[in-house]
Formats: structure tokens, C-alpha cells, sequence
């Protein structure tokens, strides 16, 4: 039976990529679009490209999302031969077939087969080591490639130590990378330059007065804004502003961070009364620990947390 001349076919949905990071092990599909347009069950797709070759790619579901994963998502990759840069656009037919569009750096749409003529060698094992040595030899950070680590790793990272966000009074801590002492102290250690708040005025959950020591240790002094990354990895931006201040000894610069820190507190429902530290796990980007009021021995009082780090601020 034909379709009635008012009736439209589903409109049929899209989402884009920009690769970054380790992109040639996973990648992850926009979680609005995963929660929108992906059946929960769904754990195997198509993916299409611009030659028309299928490739079989398995999903693999995470706390942090939905990825494309495995042997069919790393053969794509090669098959087509991506770098760091390249623009992906995936069209989903609501089932389980994208259609994929490349565009390389030039925001061109890339002609593989020309690529693969110019380079001399076709997609082959032979070429893969080249091909993927140029995405590692370039420095890039990718906050969706951390989240997925911090999944799949399950152990202490050198970069930083990984907390357990909802630790509940009385239970004790079992967070990697801090003890608990007798006294119901907390040791926080790290290899990293870190520094902590107790929220006591309510004004903090909008707003963070950076250490000064910290700030130039880090060269923030000169930066707009930074990342700061929550226990569940997401990022979320920061603007760093500067704040001339009256003190005894004259003048005193300080360094607060401010729209963004808000969004942060609101969406991990940091109250007075909690402890947060922040840990630079990279240049401009700080790992949020958050240590809530009552946790370990201190029920009913805010924990008392020590940091032994380097460049680290009690």
C-alpha cells in the first residue's frame, strides 16, 4: 500500500565528531543523542562510508556512555584511513545503520581513494603503524578518551587518583589513593600540584579563590579559563578572573575561579560543609575530589582532609 501523501518517513538523526586523542580505540556516541535515538538493547551497528563499504562495529555500554568499539571500529578507522583533526558526521537510520560523512582539516569532505593513492600505500596492516603513529605523536587532550580510562582501568592512574564520589557517613572511605588515619583525618596523596576548599559560606559554591602559589606554580596567571573535571568525568569550564586587593603590605593580586565553578557545585550537589580538592592532572585542567560533610569518623562535621602533593595547599 503506498503512503498517503501527508504521511512523512522518521526524520532521520545526526550527530558529529571531531576526532581527538586515542579515537583509533574508541569513540563515544553524544550521550543526548544515545539516551534520544538508541534502543538500550542495540550492541552491534553498520557503519557506512563514503565508498559505500559496510563495516560491522560493536557499541560498548559504560557508566560514561555508549562507544564504538572493538575490531570493526579500530578496521574503519584504518579502512579510511582518519587522523586527529578529521570531522565525522553520522546519520542513524534508527535501527542500527549509520552513514558516515568524512571531512578532513581543510573542512573538505575527504576523498579516501585520492588519499590512499597520494600516500602510496592502501589501508593494510602495513600502514596501520604509520597511520596511527601520527596520532600519537601529536598532543592533544581529550577529556572523552579519560573518561572512558576511567572505566576501563579500574586501578591508580600517574596522572591522578581517581574518588569515590558518594561515599556516605559511616561507611568508611574506600577511595583510592586516600586513607583514612586514626585520628579520622583524611591523606590525600598525589604526584600532582593540588589544592582544597571546605566550603563554610554558601557564596563558595559560586565562586574559588585559587592559592597564589598554586597559580603561578601552574602559569595561570596569564590563562582565561580552565577545566575542571567532576568525579563522573565530565568537564566543565571555568573563567579564571583576576581580583586586585587591599592588604596590609599593599596590593595583592588574586586569582578566582568563577562562572562555570557554579554549574559544577549545582550538578554534584556540593553543599557547605563539604570538602573539595582540586588536582592538575593537566595543564589547565583540575580533577574535582569531593569529600562530603560527615564521611569517615567526623560524623556530622566536615572532613578533615591533608594533602601531601607537591606545590600542594592545606
Amino acid at each position: 500500500m503506498g503512503r498517503k501523501p501527508n504521511q512523512r518517513s522518521p526524520k532521520k538523526q545526526s550527530f558529529f565528531k571531531v576526532l581527538l586523542g586515542n579515537f583509533s580505540k574508541h569513540l563515544r556516541i553524544p550521550p543526548k543523542f544515545t539516551k534520544k535515538y538508541i534502543r538500550p538493547s542495540l550492541s552491534k551497528c553498520s557503519l557506512r562510508g563514503p565508498s559505500g563499504q559496510c563495516w560491522n562495529v560493536e557499541l560498548e555500554k559504560t557508566e560514561n556512555g555508549m562507544f564504538f568499539h572493538n575490531d570493526g571500529w579500530h578496521s574503519f578507522v584504518k579502512d579510511n584511513l582518519l587522523k586527529i583533526g578529521d570531522f565525522l558526521v553520522f546519520r542513524y537510520d534508527g535501527e542500527s545503520k549509520f552513514k558516515v560523512k568524512i571531512f578532513d582539516r581543510t573542512c573538505c569532505e575527504k576523498d579516501i581513494e585520492v588519499v590512499k593513492r597520494r600516500s602510496g600505500c592502501p589501508a593494510s596492516p602495513a600502514n596501520e603503524g604509520n597511520q596511527l603513529a601520527g596520532v600519537q605523536d601529536e598532543e592533544v587532550i581529550d577529556l572523552e578518551t579519560e573518561i572512558y580510562k576511567k572505566h576501563t582501568e579500574k586501578k591508580t592512574r600517574t596522572a591522578g587518583r581517581r574518588i569515590r564520589n558518594n561515599v556516605m557517613p559511616g561507611e568508611g572511605l574506600r577511595i583510592e589513593g586516600v586513607n583514612e588515619t586514626s585520628t579520622g583525618s583524611i591523606l590525600f596523596k598525589s604526584e600532582n600540584s593540588c589544592f582544597k576548599l571546605t566550603l563554610k559560606r554558601s557564596y563558595q559554591q559560586y565562586v574559588v579563590a585559587v592559592p597564589k602559589e598554586i597559580s603561578v606554580a601552574e602559569g595561570l596567571m596569564n590563562k582565561k579559563a580552565v577545566k575542571i573535571q567532576d568525579p563522573t568525568g565530565k568537564p566543565w569550564p571555568a573563567k579564571l578572573v583576576t581580583i586586585k586587593c587591599k592588604q596590609n603590605n599593599g596590593n595583592q593580586i588574586r586569582l578566582d575561579m568563577s562562572t562555570g565553578w557554579g554549574e559544577c557545585c549545582k550538578a554534584n550537589k556540593i553543599l557547605v560543609g563539604d570538602t573539595v580538592v582540586f588536582e592538575f592532572v593537566r595543564k589547565t585542567v583540575l580533577q574535582l575530589h569531593i569529600f562530603r560533610k560527615g564521611l569517615g569518623k567526623r560524623e556530622g562535621k566536615s572532613p578533615f582532609v591533608v594533602l601531601d602533593a607537591p606545590n600542594m595547599k592545606n
